[in-house]
């Protein structure tokens, strides 16, 4: 990012004219126009004071609670400042980081291989704004191309929550957009389940929203904590013996290839599938549901409107092999019929009634018209039993956009975005995630209703009222 794009930016944020802005300065106004438009930067040796003067001028007109979110085209990767202090040292941070690299540039030196081969930063709070500003200026900066990122960094535990754990995503660009590739071991994973609760679906929702997520399993741990934006930086955090962090950023494209090549040599496996790759596998291994069903579902939690009750004759005009179809179509029945215990959020049927979307993996939504949708729900009916209606259980808490499928040492957690055009699979060998759920509704933390054919009808004929339904 250019000083001057940032320094025009922040004005904007601040709705202050550019005049007081350069008088703050002790600049004049065409001074100041130079720098906007790039014809000239403020003198190497004042970079630092010209960074905190200006820094100190935003902040005092900017900060109020919240108001990281106006810096969301700035700054994707950011945190809540806690005070107007926070704000005032991350700009400054901000604004000496970008004046460094412009000088860089107008002197010729050639990024790709720096005069220093690493630079480090010490401490929780400078850590903490350099990672957030390096991150997100590369992300603005391959905003046309996909980036790709490999990491290691503690996402499913609160370790460094002090640190990275307050970094937010607030966006991420359309056009490239990013892939983020996480790698873990088993043994970390599920010990950080038992820390991290119900954090570990709603990091996963969360991630997904911003970036393609995929989850890569090693056999053991990679010794090293690390976001590598591939071809751009290296950024290794570690701990000092005094408990200080401290993290290095490496731009020298050779260690760059050197690190990636080493990475690729683990023995990782891929255990996130988006849709084509789903359906080349189910290609490749047809009896794949055939070999859930053997192994039992025990039970499936749907915080998504997934459209278990879909007849064959709904899915005519999707467009996807028949084996597929009828693959899923097995599974679903699998599901209703037999002893899997099927948990649905109030969330997930309000939707439904209001969208009319049934989400069914592998096909995205099917459209079901306004008179259509409670019949549909209906249709439910015939596998509740009137004397144990254990089958079913509704939640009535707010959760992360999911669905799960549940088996013995295996969980199954399905996404797809607001649009209903990504779909993304996750899948984990461990029944950590099963067990966290069981444990957050046994201790109240998710929220059930009690449950009767009665009380089903009840919820539906309410759900019926809600529904518009169009008259000509």
């Amino acid at each position: 990012m250019r000083t001057g794009v940032l320094l025009e930016e922040l004005i904007n944020i601040a709705r202050t004219p550019k005049t007081d802005f350069a008088l703050s300065m002790r600049m004049t106004p065409s001074g100041l126009s130079k720098i906007l438009t790039g014809k000239r930067l403020p003198l190497w040796r004042e970079k630092r004071m010209f960074s905190r003067q200006a820094a100190n001028y935003f902040s005092e007109i900017i900060y109020r609670h919240d108001c990281y979110r106006q810096f969301e085209k700035l700054f994707p990767i950011l945190y809540d400042f806690n005070s107007k202090y926070e704000l005032e040292m991350f700009l400054a941070y901000a604004i000496e980081y970008t004046l460094e690299k412009d000088h860089a540039e107008e002197n010729d030196e050639y990024l790709d291989y720096p005069t220093r081969e690493a630079a480090s930063f010490l401490g929780e709070k400078t850590t903490l704004n350099m990672f957030c500003i390096i991150v997100s200026d590369y992300i603005i900066s391959n905003k046309d191309a996909l980036l790709e990122v490999y990491s290691t960094l503690p996402l499913f535990n609160r370790r460094n929550s002090g640190i990275l754990g307050r970094a937010k995503m607030l966006s991420s660009p359309k056009m490239g957009g990013v892939s983020l590739n996480y790698f873990f071991d088993m043994a970390s994973f599920e010990a950080s389940c038992h820390e991290y609760n119900m954090g570990l679906l709603f990091s996963i929702s969360n991630l997904q929203k911003h970036v393609d997520l995929n989850l890569w399993k090693v056999k053991e741990a990679i010794g090293s904590t690390f976001l590598l934006l591939k071809g751009q930086c290296l950024l290794i955090f570690s701990t000092q013996i005094s408990g200080t962090p401290l993290m290095t950023f490496i731009t020298l494209k050779s260690h760059l290839d050197v690190f990636f090549n080493a990475l690729m040599r683990k023995e990782a496996v891929k255990i996130s599938y988006n849709k084509s790759e789903a359906i080349a596998a189910l290609e490749a291994d047809p009896s794949f549901i055939d070999s859930l069903i053997n192994r039992r579902i025990n039970a499936v939690y749907n915080f998504i409107s997934i459209g278990y009750m879909i007849e064959k004759e709904e899915l005519k005009e999707i467009k996807n092999k028949e084996a597929i179809k009828k693959a899923i179509l097995k599974l679903f029945n699998e599901i209703l019929t037999k002893q899997t215990t099927f948990f649905v959020t109030l969330d997930a049927m309000m939707n439904f009634c209001a969208t009319g979307k049934a989400i069914v993996p592998l096909f995205g939504a099917i459209d079901m018209s306004p008179d259509q949708r409670i019949p549909y729900l209906q249709r439910f009916n015939s596998f509740i039993g009137k004397k144990d209606s254990s089958k079913m259980k509704l939640i009535n808490s707010e959760l992360p956009k999911v669905a799960l499928l549940c088996l013995q040492g295996l969980t199954i957690i399905y996404l797809i975005d607001s649009e209903y055009s990504s779909e993304k699979i996750h899948y984990f060998e461990t029944d950590e995630i099963n067990q966290i759920l069981e444990h957050e509704i046994t201790n109240g933390n998710i929220k059930m209703l009690d449950f009767s054919p009665d009380l089903w009808n009840t919820y539906i004929d309410e759900l019926s009222k809600d529904i518009y339904t169009p008259t000509f």
